[in-house]
């Protein structure tokens, strides 16, 4: 018996064949490589700054000493500015402790959390309840005055963050 040799086999590949493939390949390659950045764009966190905009609060003059005014941010919570002297503090009016109301209690000069006795004084600093145990004070609200025109705007973000 005569010795076959076990070579394997030449193809030729054609040209038109070889760019079907290399143009197949290609569309392959770009497919996938967009398939993984979209993969990682959905993976991994955007890293922009919460954008902060400012909300007309009224005018100086509207605030005499004791004036508790109420103001929604852009996400509906509420925002109670207050004047103290010469000064305007603005602080939410979510309790840090379980998310109840807070409101102030001007014959005592405090906040005030019904739901579990948490009490804050005028600088938002918790005094007592559950508040004052966690040390978790009010979330203080940037307020700015437009010294010329007397303007009252406070500073808010459009994050969902921040808490309060």
């Amino acid at each position: 018996m005569a010795e076959q040799s076990r070579q394997p086999e030449q193809t030729d590949v054609s040209r038109r064949g070889f760019l079907a493939s290399l143009l197949m390949g290609i569309g392959l390659l770009l497919s996938y490589g967009m398939l993984a950045v979209d993969g990682l764009l959905f993976i991994l966190p955007r890293r922009t700054r919460p954008r902060t905009r400012k909300i007309y609060a009224g005018n100086l003059a509207q605030y005499t000493e004791g004036t508790l005014k109420s103001f929604y941010d852009l996400e509906g919570k509420e925002i109670l500015v207050k004047r103290f002297g010469e000064e305007l503090k603005a602080f939410s009016s979510v309790c840090p402790h379980l998310g109840c109301r807070v409101h102030w209690e001007a014959d005592n000069h405090r906040f005030f959390c019904p739901c579990h006795g948490g009490v804050f004084d005028e600088d938002g600093q918790p005094v007592a309840g559950p508040p004052a145990d966690a040390n978790t004070p009010l979330f203080a609200v940037p307020v700015t005055v437009d010294h010329k025109s007397g303007i009252v705007y406070i500073e808010v973000t459009d994050s969902s963050r921040r808490r309060g």
